[in-house]
């Protein structure tokens, strides 16, 4: 399981993000979660939900790793050899088992579930509804354990995550200081025939020199009609007088992100672009204003939505409303799978949820309009995090 080439002589867990409290009071809900499913193993695959229970994280991500939590006693960990070196040195939970590149990762998985006590248990459960879980592991596992349920989990994560602590509010509240730093950074380079990986390099400066890690992605800086492209990135495309420059940054710190979404017009904007980021901004401040505890997630979505509709543009508005914000890793800053605000979400919000609402528009041929804020749900209504002069900018 371990050897010496895995040992260190310092103080372990290296760095922890949060004290050893904080991580007990997360698994205690998740286990309370499983307990009234019926699940006394629970396979844990996302990477966000790992680094939620275990303080966990490598970028090494991209291949096989496993979280096994019991419903009793200590969780066991599956993943490759390489990685090995983190469960050891930042895990709060420093056991496991590696893969190397000749072994079987079905067999090395069977071993850590027997270790987990997969063999007695009535029930085991897995993430359905993300894709971090190979097939041919739950297959395996269904196959050598054929007394135990397969139970799919969601929720069980889930609700554990969906109400952040006064400690991850500090994280999300630092990462969205540090999206704000790099938006405004980005946003004063913007000049005629400044390319869009100049203004995202600046923003990137921005955001590192503050102390803010690798971001769950990229900074979108995009110009003119290719705005209209979903998730477009900076492609040394030039800035045109004419164009509208799409602004929507990402800051990270300990793995939790906050966002916020701008737009530059270079040169006066034109009729078109005024009447877009009127409805914008009418559609943001109003689901703010719906934001309270109690209030119902796809009223909140009505509320913002319905100022995009009744302004006839509609159609060009793709996207639920918002979704919730917190612990994300590449590609992908949101938590949208925990919760959001979207038409069919009839679950109340309560304090401590936080989301990005993104009224974003995309019109072909013109690009781009939206503006975001990311916010948090307090005891008396709400509190927006993110901080950039809410306008488009003219340059």
């Amino acid at each position: 399981m371990t050897d010496d080439s895995f040992a260190w002589q310092r103080q372990l867990p290296i760095d922890p993000p949060f004290d050893a409290a904080e991580f007990e009071a997360r698994v205690a809900k998740v286990r309370a979660g499983m307990a009234a499913r019926g699940i006394d193993l629970l396979l844990v695959a996302s990477p966000e939900s790992i680094y939620f229970l275990t303080g966990y994280r490598t970028t090494g991500y991209y291949v096989y790793q496993l979280f096994l939590l019991p419903l009793e006693g200590d969780g066991i960990f599956v993943t490759s050899k390489l990685e090995h070196s983190n469960v050891r040195g930042l895990a709060q939970v420093p056991r496991g088992l590696w893969v190397s590149m000749t072994d079987d990762p079905v067999e090395v998985t069977l071993r850590a579930a027997r270790e987990a006590g997969a063999e007695s248990a009535k029930g085991i459960g897995y993430e359905e509804c993300g894709f971090w879980t190979p097939p041919q592991i739950l297959d395996g596992v269904r196959a050598a354990f054929p007394n135990a349920r397969s139970v799919p989990a969601s929720g069980v994560l889930e609700d554990g995550r969906r109400i952040k602590s006064p400690a991850e509010i500090a994280c999300i509240r630092e990462a969205a200081r540090l999206a704000s730093l790099g938006a405004r950074a980005g946003i004063a380079e913007v000049a005629p025939g400044v390319t869009e990986n100049a203004i995202a390099g600046t923003i990137y400066k921005a955001m590192f020199d503050e102390g803010c890690e690798f971001p769950s992605g990229q900074p979108y800086v995009v110009t003119g009609p290719r705005g209209a492209l979903a998730h477009m990135t900076a492609e040394r495309h030039k800035v045109e007088t004419g164009h509208c420059v799409y602004f929507e940054v990402g800051g990270c710190f300990k793995r939790y992100s906050g966002s916020v979404m701008r737009m530059v017009s270079v040169g006066p904007p034109s009729d078109q672009a005024k009447r877009l980021a009127e409805a914008s901004l009418g559609a943001l401040q109003a689901a703010i204003d719906a934001i309270r505890p109690g209030a119902i997630s796809q009223d909140v979505d009505r509320a913002g939505r319905g100022v995009i509709e009744r302004a006839g543009l509609g159609q060009f508005f793709h996207h639920r409303f918002g979704y919730s914000m917190g612990i994300a890793f590449p590609p992908g800053w949101g938590e949208g799978l925990v919760m959001d605000i979207a038409e069919g979400n009839e679950r109340p919000l309560e304090p401590g949820m936080v989301f990005h609402l993104v009224p974003n528009m995309v019109v072909p041929e013109f690009g781009s309009m939206g503006f975001s804020e990311t916010v948090l749900v307090t005891e008396g209504g709400n509190e927006i995090l993110t901080d950039v002069p809410r306008e488009i900018v003219t340059m």
